[in-house]
């Protein structure tokens, strides 16, 4: 009876462990892109947060124009882990701050391939896609990858 108890304890351990590592090793990433002359090569998923919500629009003499997805899912994500809020309370906050301040929301963009094509061509321009959707040369440049779970 002792030894069937640490046996179970031992199974319990090594599917947590296992489980842990099966949940990092497919964990998909966000890439937050930019046109290639963004005036940074890098960004703090803070500096992010302000770009998205309306806080900072210029960057080295440059206007910023933010762009987003009109995906769910990677929207979702998007604003649950950088913009540290839900879906509904970002869109009240852009409601908000359209009406009183005048300010437009990021512009929505339909796939990755579009926004992609967009930011390449959009000085100041930026953005964020699933990491996997970046291949070869596509014109633009990654300032972050965000890890957001499975």
């Amino acid at each position: 009876m002792k030894y069937a108890k640490f046996g179970f304890v031992m199974v319990v351990i090594t599917l947590l462990f296992s489980g842990t590592l099966f949940a990092s090793a497919n964990a998909r990433e966000i890439a937050i892109i930019a046109h290639p002359y963004f005036p940074m090569n890098s960004i703090s998923a803070s500096a992010v947060k302000h770009i998205y919500l309306g806080e900072k629009t210029s960057e080295g003499g440059v206007k910023i124009k933010p762009m987003e997805q009109r995906d769910e899912a990677i929207k979702k994500r998007f604003i649950e882990k950088v913009i540290s809020s839900s879906v509904d309370g970002y869109k009240a906050y852009w409601i908000k701050k359209f009406f009183q301040e005048g300010v437009t929301p990021p512009t929505a963009k339909g796939t990755p391939s579009e926004i992609i094509q967009a930011i390449s061509q959009t000085a100041g321009a930026i953005g964020y896609v699933w990491e996997d959707d970046i291949r070869g040369d596509s014109g633009v440049k990654v300032l972050l990858k965000i890890e957001v779970g499975n």
